[in-house]
């Protein structure tokens, strides 16, 4: 009997009650499982099913189809497909809300005039009912440019969906949109063509597979309906329980497709759908061998230039024009002996790599307007896909050669280049050609390249020294910024370390305490917790407030500064307070800080007669029920380096911030100076 007994010294095992021979499959089990139900063939099936429903949408508003890339247009037969847009969910992040100066999508403005509307298609996995790219993208950008175009209208409300957006939520992107359109105003684009396009303003509306359909497509005098589409059934579980339905099984295609595109799908769907799993793959690869490759494309006129023009390499105007730029890795022999002094290679790889190649070949770009005889008649600038190197070197010419009215001249049309000249230049580029998407290490070697000290940063005529301003007093564009760096990075980049804390806080109601505080800080770089921010700091203060009526207590805050090089700006945004957390996550935007390049000799509010950085919080912040507005002050060699002052940084290293806060039970102003 005792050699039946199971010892129990130790832990059961699954081999011992049951299935012994495939226990230790198990968990591959479920994997093949799950593989199985994310199988291409499930994938085609589910974008066949929803692009049912949308076409279902279509019919019922009666109004054209818009793809919201890249997903978008898997779910959209290409004959009923109006136009493409992108609209990007990061930018509808909570905390995170932006309008994309990038990506203006106005070439949906003239569908949605002609139309009356329109539909725009997107779709989200698993886990969500909407992608934010709809549910808050899209509504931002509907009434930033209400507000823009409309401006006799006195109110334009932002409308979001109220299942999916709080009304909090709602109220902070509402604090932002004003901000928002004072940055696309910046911008210069055409304010009257884009308003002769549509009659009315723009209004969206949400649409999934639970929402009723109109039996007949309504009206709307009041306003252009942007309907927004999710187009596939919210899935709550796993995949594998829903009979091999894939919630957005268009999304992340470069993962599954085998090099599959809509277009192929849509030209041999029934061929697809019809083919059984594992012969998949040997067919998608015929078929993307087959002649199916759309004919040699046109090159694309950028706007309101009369001659520039972008392309790939197989452009077919390619060999029709007088002056060319080439941006790839071998030369195009024919054309250099064609085209002679009118040819330019910029020898450059594909991807990141190329684009740091780009950094070092665009100084050519100055020889060879200099060598051309006359300002060309037809210039192409050509890359290996059109839209990527291409289009920064287009930028850079926009920004060097021609001038407001987009004439190209051979000689320099200006040098008072900074990041807003540079954004407004590449809204001529992303109006005219919508589609392009030149990536972000391309648009930063442009960057680099326009903004140098010769340019943007005048050195001081001082000839008996290269260290320091001249005796006329301090010029804070005399100060030595490296030359691929901004002014703003800079400033950033001098706030890592420790600093003394003087903070006067003054109330103007008495149940809101007044007094001082005084302590340390400390900026302590860390990796940036989202891919938007190159740096970033863990900002730490601690120190005694000592209110004025003589009460004293320990005082503790934590902010995230952050630094985006794309719209080069710095932001201070919340984080959590969980004192055993070492990473603190981000939380929310607390507020930016606009350097608007303004000079003061006023010096600080306490200290100086030297001149002083202004900057400005970009907007006011809605933090619950209470207003903040944001001022700053930075001393003079907050922007200096090692090398100024004959080697040693000055006694201006200093900086101020004043809060003024205004709520249902806040009335104050908060001041701080900070100092090394």
């Amino acid at each position: 009997m005792t050699d039946n007994i199971v010892s129990v010294s130790q832990p059961l095992r699954a081999s011992d009650i049951i299935f012994p021979a495939l226990s230790t499959n198990f968990s591959q089990t479920l994997s093949s499982l799950t593989r199985s139900a994310l199988s291409i063939s499930n994938r085609l099936d589910s974008i066949s099913q929803d692009a049912a429903f949308v076409n279902s949408v279509a019919n019922a508003y009666g109004l054209p189809l818009i793809a919201n890339e890249r997903c978008g247009s898997w779910y959209i037969n290409p004959h009923r497909k109006a136009e493409s847009a992108y609209f990007k969910s990061t930018d509808g992040h909570t905390g995170e809300w932006a309008f994309s100066l990038r990506r203006l999508n106005t070439q949906v403005l003239g569908v949605i005039g002609e139309h009356d509307g329109c539909v725009i298609v997107d779709s989200t996995r698993r886990g969500k009912s909407m992608p934010d790219a709809l549910s808050k993208t899209v509504p931002i950008w509907c009434c930033v440019l209400n507000r823009m175009l409309f401006p006799e209208y006195e109110v334009h409300s932002l409308h979001t969906p109220p299942q999916f957006v709080s009304a909090s939520e709602r109220s902070q992107i509402e604090a932002r949109l004003d901000g928002f359109v004072h940055q696309l105003q910046e911008l210069n684009i055409p304010v009257a063509s884009l308003r002769g396009q549509i009659s009315k303003p723009l209004r969206p509306l949400w649409v999934t597979q639970d929402s009723p359909l109109p039996s007949t497509p309504p009206s709307f005098p009041d306003f252009h309906p942007v309907v927004l589409c999710t187009s596939s059934r919210r899935v709550r579980g796993g995949e594998v329980s829903e009979g091999g339905y894939i919630q957005g099984a268009g999304d992340d295609s470069e993962a599954w497709a085998c090099g599959l595109t809509p277009p192929l799908f849509w030209q041999h769907g029934e061929e697809l759908l019809r083919t059984q799993e594992d012969d998949l793959p040997t067919l998608i690869s015929g078929l993307l061998q087959g002649p199916n490759k759309s004919s040699e494309a046109e090159p694309i006129l950028i706007k309101p230039t009369s001659t520039l023009y972008v392309g790939s390499m197989e452009t077919k105007e390619i060999f029709g024009v007088d002056s060319l730029i080439s941006c790839g890795e071998g030369l195009i022999d024919e054309l250099q002996t064609k085209l002679k002094r009118n040819y330019l290679h910029l020898k450059c790889r594909t991807g990141k790599v190329g684009s740091r190649d780009l950094r070092n070949e665009l100084p050519k770009l100055e020889h060879f307007f200099n060598t051309l005889q006359e300002p060309p008649k037809k210039l192409l600038i050509c890359c290996s896909t059109g839209k990527d190197l291409s289009l920064g070197v287009a930028l850079a010419i926009l920004c060097l050669y021609a001038n407001d009215n987009g004439i190209i001249s051979t000689n320099c049309t200006t040098d008072d280049i900074d990041k807003s000249f540079i954004r407004q230049r590449l809204s001529w580029i992303t109006t005219s050609y919508p589609t392009a998407n030149p990536a972000r290490a391309t648009l930063q070697s442009i960057n680099s390249f326009l903004i140098r000290p010769t340019r943007s940063v005048p050195v001081t005529n001082n000839p008996q020294t290269n260290a320091g301003p001249s005796d006329s007093g301090l010029d804070i564009y005399s100060l030595h910024i490296h030359p691929e760096s901004t002014v703003t990075l800079q400033l950033f980049t001098s706030l890592q370390g420790h600093w003394s804390i003087q903070r006067t806080l003054t109330s103007a109601l008495p149940t809101y305490p007044s007094g001082t505080f005084s302590g340390t800080a400390n900026f302590q770089a860390r990796d940036p917790s989202s891919p938007k921010f190159s740096k970033e700091y863990l900002y730490e203060e601690q120190g005694i407030f000592l209110t004025s009526t003589g009460f004293n207590m320990t005082a503790k805050k934590k902010y995230a500064y952050r630094y985006c090089e794309e719209k080069d700006e710095i932001s201070v945004w919340f984080v959590g307070e969980n004192g055993k957390d070492k990473y603190p996550p981000v939380t929310g935007m607390f507020v930016e800080v606009a350097l608007d390049q303004k000079e003061s000799d006023k010096g600080s509010s306490r200290h100086g007669d030297g001149k002083v950085q202004i900057c400005d919080g970009k907007e006011k912040h809605l933090c619950g029920e209470d207003l903040y507005a944001a001022s700053y002050k930075f001393g003079a060699d907050m922007l200096a380096t090692e090398d100024t002052n004959g080697g040693q940084k000055g006694n201006e290293e200093w900086w101020e911030v004043c809060y003024d806060v205004k709520g249902p039970r806040k009335d104050y102003v908060s001041q701080t100076r900070y100092e090394r």
